[in-house]
């Protein structure tokens, strides 16, 4: 309740606002390190770059009242360090808060939950199995994670050290697995679903393990010694989350998936007009869909 207080005070006397919101909004521009090819929450797709935190990205520049200018480190590992040398003001990249990072950067309340779950060879499994822990025991089975991630220390906790392959990145993890290189790799759930429903053709040779197995909570990153940042970016988080925002991002980027050419089904549809039936988030779709046009429009100048 004292966090929402303060929150609201900063908006609404702006000449209170001191370190780095009064810094971004000096330079009039927020600098944001995105993972880059990372469905479904950064990725670029024909020639635009769009996904869930993007437009989280750039709905927080709007409310700042600045541009939205982004930044991809070459390796995961890298944000952290991008950010402390001041390169970045924020990292919005599904990073999973953990008391080790915590140590580094201050993190924001939650704004996404995410499970581990795997994709696997349908030979090396059972018709029952349905979760990450049905992995474990095989014999024989070689595991590809993505580095330097919440996801390769588990996976080294579960299985034997020299049955876990690290990718620099998730899609080439995935790559591995179909070149044979493992036969199981393990991802965040949302990477799972929308993998899975984006590549049909492979649904004979690879299934998806989505039962819940561990619960994570990724959430922005940012310098510490900022308190006033920190509890205003915890006000955006509470908002989105409770004005239906979210729940329109997570019901575009999930659920419909237009980004990857998927037909609209009745179930959308539905669902869709179950969460329109409230005026006020069909003003919130509105602002995003206008959003995503402003960035097409500016193709050919840097995100």
């Amino acid at each position: 309740m004292i966090g929402w207080i303060l929150g609201c005070w900063l908006l609404v006397c702006p000449g209170v606002q001191a370190g780095e919101i009064e810094h971004i909004q000096a330079k009039g521009e927020l600098v944001v390190s995105l993972n880059r090819g990372s469905p479904p929450f950064c990725m670029e797709v024909k020639g635009e770059l769009t996904g869930l935190d993007v437009d989280l990205a750039r709905l927080l520049a709007d409310y700042l009242g600045v541009k939205p200018r982004f930044r991809f480190p070459d390796a995961y590992e890298q944000h952290i360090p991008s950010l402390l040398a001041g390169e970045a003001d924020i990292v919005i990249a599904a990073m999973t808060r953990t008391p080790e990072r915590g140590l580094r950067v201050n993190f924001t309340e939650p704004y996404f939950e995410v499970s581990q779950a795997a994709l696997v060879r349908r030979d090396w499994v059972g018709r029952d199995d349905q979760s990450y822990f049905d992995l474990v025991g095989i014999k024989g089975l070689r595991v590809g994670v993505k580095q330097h991630t919440t996801i390769e220390n588990f996976a080294r906790e579960l299985f034997p050290k020299d049955a876990v392959k690290t990718y620099a990145s998730h899609g080439e993890a995935v790559d591995g697995l179909i070149r044979g290189e493992v036969e199981a790799t393990v991802h965040d759930s949302p990477f799972v679903r929308v993998w899975e429903k984006a590549h049909p053709e492979l649904s004979g040779k690879i299934k998806a393990l989505l039962a819940p197995t561990t619960k994570e909570h990724y959430g922005f990153a940012i310098r510490k010694g900022d308190l006033d940042f920190l509890q205003w970016l915890n006000l955006f988080i509470a908002q989105v989350l409770t004005d239906g925002t979210m729940d329109l991002l997570k019901h575009h980027y999930l659920l419909e998936m237009p980004w990857l050419g998927m037909p609209a089904t009745r179930e959308t549809a539905m669902n869709k007009a179950q969460l329109l039936r409230n005026q006020f988030l069909a003003k919130k779709q509105e602002m995003l869909e206008a959003k995503r046009r402003e960035a097409m429009k500016a193709a050919g100048a840097p995100y």
